[in-house]
């Protein structure tokens, strides 16, 4: 008897998988039963559902679609992406059908829960039927040598989840330096090539990204940040009457990645949204580095791969901007899997449609603004694969002669064996895409998402001539200009901006050494494109600041990531060529070993390590427990419910930063804090968190075209005539 590969199960015979599938959900059916009727076994009940509802569905579409012999990593994550799918599809069908059959709330419990066991029994049924000739189980041994690295990898996540409640608790981030510290420690080993082996190198990826991702969504008890105070309102006006209203004309009520997958996993789960967010997402989100990462090694190596992640994960977006974006973190893992598809030749062209179509039409209904960077780089990115396909091979010759350094077509495929090329970036497949994202963005939540991007669209239009490189109006270049408040955040600024000409050498590096860098033409003119949306986000009004800069250069990170490592690379052998001595420096005898160095300085600046250290204006919301930030605690919460509870539609009006936590019980009714207090309306309200009761402050915030300029000021000019009719001692209402 031999062991099964737990995570291959779509490659085991028939048999042995049918009877594993049905213990394991009678398992889970039992001890759902079990928490319901009063005898709840800590922790299975969530550990039990996030597996069913994460990883069957997905297997069983894997299975149906014969698809064997893909890998762990790539099964473990075309499964969790085909099983996100499902149940966003499974949420839309029923919030539609149930209604017209006279159940007026699909989203409760035991509807929900007996209509995702009746389509898991139907995807059981097409994949027995479908795939009944497979019966192969040696591929499918796992491999139970353990390296010595792995169990101190997999400890990683648990040093983030202890070293936050000993933050939210006591005050105490020594076990987060730890973490960081760890995190950093790696990036030098696997540079270097000690301890850690090429083998370990995607769990290594996976529990980086976790721990990172834990290390700043578990502080404090409630959701934090920006965006997923407003998406925790849209979750809860879902799971409150049972049934999502498609009508509501919010961008973010369109994505079922919110008011369909949350009240999902909260009520089969049996989890508040809150730990939702919080718990069940990052492991989800830490699927995305894993997804890039196996798309870059196909196409270069381990280590260029591993780098190319570590860099990606390090910048601050990854773990502080995208833990308050629930709706982004599904819908980029969905591009994950998208370009993974893309570069994976293996599979038929029927599989790959199949898979790609639906991880575009998840990824529509996830996030609308990654949907349509994506579509728009697609257009581009298409024409630069066929352009040269429809010119005259005289005039083509001509082009490549006059060019001198381009030899050759830069995205040619370099042809390695004697198969046909197969072109997966296709013209129907960016129709389809395009289709989908038309019919679901104008039909939903009264087409407020295809509304905002025509607004977007005009007021680039209209400004770009006139207002393009103008710091007010183009966020990147703003933020370029400005000046850093300490020497530190400069030399952090210099950082930054050498990570993106590392980039742009390596594009270059790419197109000019096409025999050496093997990457797929398809993700090198997606790339190329990304590129061109980085330098846009720098000079075009108003396009990086309807998303947020930092967030954008996120986005173009997901296809650029690894042309920063082969920059370094190119650089680095360029300077060896002309000063041999360099590869006797310290930490200069390879260029990985440099580039490690680099990235783990690149991780130290984005994680606030270092300014933490030196006390030179930390930045950090894990490690930095003071100053003002979107982190609210248990008594804030508590008073800005009991106000809802009393407001009766009244005014409400509160501080730049206050705001985002009232944004999470009622849109319509706050206001900002202006800047003269007399403008505060009679019969109104006034909220105070504890930022504002304990340094009596307010951040007053102004809006100049695409920045948005803050300051603080006196709290007790807005509380004179002012009536205190709330105080719980770490929030105050007053009432005028």
């Amino acid at each position: 008897m031999h062991l099964l590969n737990p995570f291959r199960m779509n490659d085991w015979d028939n048999r042995t998988f049918f009877w594993a599938f049905q213990a394991f959900q009678l398992l889970f059916v039992v001890v759902v039963s079990l928490s319901l009727v009063g005898y709840p076994i800590p922790i299975a009940r969530e550990a039990l559902a996030f597996l069913y509802l994460t990883f069957l569905p997905g297997i069983l579409v894997l299975k149906a679609l014969r698809l064997h012999n893909l890998g762990t990593i790539e099964t473990v994550l075309y499964s969790v992406g085909l099983s996100l799918a499902a149940l966003m599809i499974t949420g839309l069908v029923a919030n539609i059908a149930y209604p017209l059959l006279g159940y007026v709330r699909p989203f409760s419990f035991e509807i929900l829960l007996l209509t995702i066991i009746a389509v898991v029994q139907v995807l059981l049924y097409l994949a027995l039927t479908r795939d009944r000739e497979h019966a192969d189980v040696n591929s499918v041994r796992p491999d139970i040598s353990i390296p010595p690295a792995a169990p101190f990898l997999m400890v990683l996540p648990f040093f983030a989840i202890i070293g936050t409640y000993m933050r939210n608790e006591y005050h105490m981030v020594t076990l987060l330096f730890l973490l960081l510290a760890l995190i950093a420690i790696i990036g030098l080993v696997v540079g270097f090539d000690r301890l850690i082996p090429a083998s370990c190198y995607p769990l290594a990826v996976y529990t980086i990204a976790l721990s990172l991702l834990y290390h700043t969504s578990l502080i404090s008890g409630y959701v934090w940040g920006y965006d997923i105070h407003h998406e925790l309102h849209l979750v809860n006006s879902v799971l409150v009457p049972g049934l999502w209203d498609m009508t509501i004309p919010y961008n973010t009520n369109g994505m079922l990645s919110v008011v369909a997958l949350v009240p999902i996993y909260s009520l089969i789960c049996d989890l508040d949204p809150v730990w939702v967010f919080k718990i069940l997402y990052p492991p989800l989100f830490a699927l995305v580095p894993l997804g890039l990462y196996r798309a870059i090694e196909k196409q270069t190596n381990p280590k260029i791969g591993f780098l190319s992640i570590f860099f990606f994960v390090s910048f601050f977006t990854f773990y502080t901007e995208m833990i308050s974006l629930a709706r982004q973190q599904i819908a980029e893992l969905f591009l994950a899997l998208t370009v993974l598809a893309m570069v994976d030749k293996s599979m038929d062209r029927g599989s790959r449609a199949f898979l790609m179509v639906t991880f575009g039409f998840a990824m529509i209904v996830s996030h609308y603004g990654l949907s349509y960077i994506y579509l728009f780089s697609l257009i581009p990115a298409w024409l630069l694969l066929v352009f040269p396909e429809y010119l005259p091979s005289g005039l083509w010759e001509r082009l490549r002669g006059m060019s001198g350094t381009l030899i050759s077509d830069p995205l040619a495929p370099q042809e390695t064996t004697s198969k046909p090329r197969i072109r997966t970036l296709v013209l129907p497949y960016i129709l389809v895409f395009a289709i989908l994202t038309y019919l679901w963005y104008s039909t939903v939540a009264e087409g407020t998402a295809f509304a905002t991007i025509a607004g977007i669209g005009d007021k680039i239009v209209t400004t770009l001539f006139a207002e393009s490189f103008n710091p007010t109006t183009v966020q990147g270049m703003h933020i370029l200009t400005s000046q850093s408040i300490t020497p530190l955040h400069s030399l952090a600024k210099v950082v930054h901006i050498a990570t993106q000409g590392l980039i742009a050498v390596g594009l270059l590096a790419t197109l000019t050494r096409r025999e050496r860098w093997r990457i797929e033409p398809e993700y090198l003119a997606v790339s190329l494109v990304f590129l061109l949306i980085n330098v846009a986000g720098i000079i075009v009004p108003f396009f990086a600041s309807s998303l947020n800069t930092s967030r954008l250069y996120h986005i173009t990170l997901i296809f650029l990531a690894p042309f920063a490592v082969i920059g370094g690379i190119a650089l680095y052998e360029a300077v060896v060529q002309r000063i041999h001595a360099v590869r006797t420096f310290p930490f200069m005898g390879t260029a990985y070993q440099v580039l490690s160095v680099f990235f783990v300085v690149f991780l130290l600046f984005n994680t606030g390590l270092i300014y933490q250290i030196v006390d030179d204006s930390p930045t950090s919301m894990a490690l930095e427990t003071a100053g003002d930030k979107p982190v609210f605690n248990g008594k804030e919460v508590q008073g800005a419910k009991w106000l809802f509870s009393e407001a009766s539609g009244r005014p409400i009006y509160v501080d730049g930063t206050r705001w985002w936590l009232l944004l999470g019980f009622d849109p319509d009714h706050q206001r900002y804090l202006p800047a003269n207090a007399s403008l505060v309306e009679p019969n109104s309200y006034l909220y105070f968190g504890t930022y504002n009761v304990v340094k009596e402050s307010v951040r007053i915030e102004v809006q100049e075209h695409a920045v948005t300029a803050a300051a603080y000021t006196d709290a007790g000019r807005f509380i004179r005539d002012q009536n205190r009719i709330y105080d719980n001692a770490g929030s105050v209402v007053y009432y005028r």
